[in-house]
């Protein structure tokens, strides 16, 4: 399916429910510490791919003004974890997710065996252009770009890498965990549906940082190696 196609799929679940449900939030719920009124995440441990950290200035304060638009919308005390800015990112290929068992040799010899691999791929460009919730409350910007071909080739490098990897673009700007009411669901809907016009900008993927993170959302996270892309890339 086509970028777009996979994109609105995404809104048409959304578009059938008047309000988030508490089955679908609990996926959410289940990443944080939900204990105390400041919202923690989890410690997981994920070997991943991504490309921010930080993203550019531009588009990171556009994002910071969507995440502050829809939480204007919410009723009170309505719990919501907002991504640190500093901490947006793509998550381009997810070598080890926290349940799935890679070996540490093959952790430790992803870098070198990338760095040929990416050595030879071609720079490319992905912009984004207005956002979604997700059924589980997930904020996303919608990313646009040739990158099927690239996680294909990651695919067949990393063998060991996990067999669950996005097919989307995007950027997540943070969860919503609890329901709004019909009222606030319907704005946010309508929110939605007036940002597909929106252009935020675009992020040249030059390099890729290949990331162990302890915390959900890179709270917690070491850089183990940067990785530069070869060739059209200025």
């Amino acid at each position: 399916m086509e970028l777009e196609g996979r994109y609105q799929q995404i809104q048409n679940k959304l578009e059938e429910l008047s309000d988030f449900s508490v089955d679908s939030l609990t996926r959410s719920r289940n990443l944080f510490h939900l204990e105390t009124k400041q919202v923690i995440p989890r410690r997981f441990e994920v070997w991943t791919l991504v490309v921010g950290l930080p993203l550019p200035n531009q588009l990171t304060q556009s994002f910071q003004t969507i995440a502050q638009q829809i939480t204007e919308r919410f009723p009170a005390n309505t719990r919501f974890y907002k991504v640190l800015p500093q901490n947006y990112h793509w998550e381009l290929f997810i070598v080890k997710r926290p349940d799935e068992d890679v070996t540490e040799d093959c952790l430790r010899k992803t870098p070198d065996v990338l760095r040929e691999m990416l050595s030879n791929q071609p720079c490319c460009r992905i912009s984004y252009r207005g956002f979604l919730i997700t059924t589980d409350g997930t904020i996303i910007v919608k990313g646009y770009g040739e990158f099927d071909e690239l996680r294909d080739r990651l695919r067949k490098t990393l063998p060991w890498a996990s067999l669950q990897q996005s097919n989307l673009g995007h950027i997540s700007l943070g969860r919503i965990l609890d329901p709004v009411g019909y009222q606030c669901f319907t704005e946010l809907k309508d929110f939605v549906r007036t940002s597909e016009n929106e252009v935020y900008g675009e992020i040249e993927v030059s390099d890729v940082k290949y990331i162990h993170e302890s915390q959900w959302y890179m709270e917690d996270r070491e850089v183990v190696a940067v990785l530069p892309l070869g060739t059209l890339c200025h």
